[in-house]
């Protein structure tokens, strides 16, 4: 099995309403990213031309890129949408998770959540 780059909108959704720009983080989604980056990179294979096609070479993010991104994505946001959040308990950068969205907080910005 192989790791492949995903995008961040795989995860995260940004809408606009009446009441400002709405970040919608489904929690679940990024654990299980986060979970992906956290695992150990499969060891490298010994290739030869005789062997067929090479092996994938995949670029992995960092937890950190992840929570990053989705940072400089609330910047501009009124509302962050929390879809689950009770996988964050045990996520791979919880902390930092938790961090982003006290200073989102901190500025103004509304958390909402839903149990979907």
């Amino acid at each position: 099995m192989g790791i492949t780059e995903v995008s961040r909108r795989d995860f995260l959704r940004l809408r606009r309403t009446e009441r400002g720009k709405v970040v919608e983080l489904s929690c679940r989604a990024l654990f299980m990213r986060s979970a992906d980056m956290a695992s150990e990179p499969a060891e490298a294979v010994d290739w030869s031309p005789g062997m067929g096609e090479p092996p994938a070479v995949l670029h992995r993010r960092s937890v950190e890129d992840m929570v990053e991104s989705v940072e400089q994505d609330l910047v501009d946001a009124q509302i962050l949408r929390l879809v689950a959040p009770e996988w964050l308990d045990n996520m791979a950068g919880a902390s930092r998770v938790q961090s982003v969205i006290a200073a989102f907080r901190a500025r103004g910005g509304i958390v909402e959540e839903s149990q979907t």
